[in-house]
């Protein structure tokens, strides 16, 4: 089984691509969904309310998002400090999460293991990638998409400025999927790295990282 990790930035049709491959018949691992999860775990919250007090939290008592993302997602140190205590929590268990999906997904019998995380690179996941895929799409199209989603300029640039720099993915990368066309070219191009370097390839070990 070949484990891909997918980078980009944001709006670049990440989901797009993780949607074909799983298609393909590649077993996905959403780290955003699975963050979501991790939210609701008791030892989490208490941690949560422990470092940014009751107010992250709403009337039902659950962990609201749209106030964490106020307090962890801007310029300022305060942003980033809380960025950074947030990942603290949050990551192990997403990662334990992610090890235990790899593994069922080996035991399946699947071809390939899709890590779509945009922390992928700060929390090291990216080292247990045989095949890094950068979706390169401009700052155009990718607002664009952004806005189609409700999103403003602000958050899009907010949210952007909060992961590595682009060209640090892009130099991350084994393979760089353009999509800056249709969805049916993308497609395409998808199911040609799959049919190169997945189903037809007797196996491969990645670049040292």
């Amino acid at each position: 089984m070949k484990t891909i990790g997918i980078l980009g930035g944001i709006a670049s049709g990440k989901s797009a691509v993780t949607e074909q491959l799983r298609q393909l018949g590649a077993v996905v691992f959403d780290a955003d969904k699975a963050g979501h999860q991790v939210l609701e775990m008791p030892e989490v919250k208490e941690q949560i309310r422990a470092r940014f007090n009751s107010g992250v939290f709403d009337k039902d008592g659950k962990i609201s998002r749209p106030k964490l993302a106020q307090l962890v997602f801007g310029n300022s140190v305060e942003h980033r400090g809380a960025l950074e205590d947030l990942e603290k929590i949050s990551h192990p268990h997403i990662g334990a999460q992610l090890k235990a999906a790899q593994a069922e997904a080996e035991r399946s019998g699947s071809p390939a293991f899709v890590i779509d995380a945009p922390v992928m690179i700060k929390a090291g996941w990216i080292d247990q990638c045989d095949y890094v895929l950068y979706i390169d799409s401009s700052y155009e199209n990718r607002l664009n998409r952004a806005v189609a989603r409700n999103w403003t300029k602000k958050q899009f640039d907010i949210r952007e400025a909060a992961q590595e720099e682009l060209e640090v993915k892009r130099n991350l990368a084994d393979v760089v999927i353009v999509n800056d066309g249709g969805l049916p070219q993308l497609q395409a191009r998808i199911r040609s790295f799959w049919e190169q370097l997945i189903a037809n390839s007797p196996g491969h070990r990645g670049k040292p990282r």
